[in-house]
């Protein structure tokens, strides 16, 4: 049996899809990347049945309506932290891909009951080379008024750029994600996201992955191998960290769901 509910976070409604709470199970907090929603985890009912699951849409995407307040990332993040409050969870292990990743990070970075117990970044824009298409949203976005802007996201133009050229599921997961986002959303999210070049040291590692860095926590970074080809400043930094590769997959590492998950559990199992 499944559970879903709109969590009323200070005035938003936050979309939360979750299974049956069991208190003898570990949580697996799982929380989407960019113009996604909890469709790009929702295999995770099928292979991580051990668990209890609880999935996020984030305001503005998915299921959820956008803010009545603010939908930067550290609102996103704090909107977490509310949302696990009324679930009343208080340890969980938290999974995030891509931007999913990025929230977690301060999610784990602002949680002062040390509710985290664990923590995988699967493909989070930790280095300025891992954020690219964060910028090819934000300059469209920047560049067209809302109508075209709305239109490119929830018409052709994005899936036949992007989602459908990639010719895989995940592709397709996103892009049914992606229509249903508020495209306004969509493109400060991104624009926020590529405004983290500004941050980046000499390593070029984004405030984010730094602040990703020095979480004092358990943590692995997942990532694919195709997904950071060509990538050699961040493939340097991603391998200093404790990191899982996935080999030939694409930023979406989740889409090889056997060996994914098995990672997932494998985590979860050390932490013991």
């Amino acid at each position: 049996m499944l559970n879903e509910q709109w969590l009323d976070i200070d005035g938003d409604k936050l979309y939360c899809l979750s299974t049956q709470f069991e208190s003898t199970k570990k949580t697996v907090v799982l929380i989407h990347g960019l113009g996604e929603s909890h469709l790009c985890f929702v295999d995770a009912l099928d292979y991580l049945s051990q668990y209890n699951l609880v999935m996020f849409d984030m305001c503005g995407y998915g299921y959820s309506p956008a803010s009545n307040t603010s939908h930067t990332t550290e609102f996103q993040a704090l909107r977490v932290l509310k949302a696990l409050d009324l679930l009343e969870v208080k340890q969980c292990i938290l999974v995030g891909h891509s931007w999913g990743g990025d929230i977690g990070t301060l999610v784990c970075h602002l949680d002062d009951q040390n509710r985290i117990g664990g923590f995988i970044n699967a493909e989070g824009g930790v280095h300025e080379e891992s954020i690219i298409l964060s910028k090819i949203i934000s300059d469209k976005y920047r560049s067209s008024d809302k109508a075209e802007f709305e239109s490119w996201v929830h018409g052709s133009g994005f899936a036949e750029q992007f989602s459908l050229s990639w010719g895989h599921s995940a592709g397709v997961k996103y892009l049914s994600s992606l229509r249903r986002c508020s495209p306004i959303v969509l493109g400060e999210t991104a624009s926020e996201i590529y405004e983290q070049h500004k941050t980046l040291d000499s390593r070029g590692v984004v405030q984010w992955g730094q602040i990703y860095e020095s979480l004092r926590l358990p943590k692995c970074y997942f990532w694919g191998t195709a997904s950071l080809e060509g990538c050699g400043d961040a493939l340097k930094f991603v391998t200093s960290l404790d990191n899982k590769s996935f080999q030939d997959e694409n930023h979406w590492v989740q889409n090889n769901a056997d060996l994914f998950y098995q990672e997932v559990d494998m985590f979860i199992r050390c932490l013991e």
